[in-house]
């Protein structure tokens, strides 16, 4: 198990992409997340979505 876990002696680069990748995704995940808010309150501002609206897509979201 720990020669798997040791790639060959590559281990250290492997194992270091792999934690690159993730933080990269859950970075964007938070960036998108934070727009998606930042967007939401703007469009709200501007009167573009009404309560109703906010309704029906909270429901949509609920029954997906």
């Amino acid at each position: 198990m720990l020669e798997t876990l040791n790639m060959g002696g590559y281990a250290v680069f492997v194992w270091s992409a792999y934690a690159i990748a993730l933080g990269l995704a859950f970075f964007l995940y938070k960036l998108s997340v934070r727009q998606l808010k930042q967007v939401e309150k703007q469009t709200q501002k501007l009167g573009l979505v009404t309560e109703k609206v906010k309704e029906e897509v909270s429901l949509e979201k609920q029954s997906a």
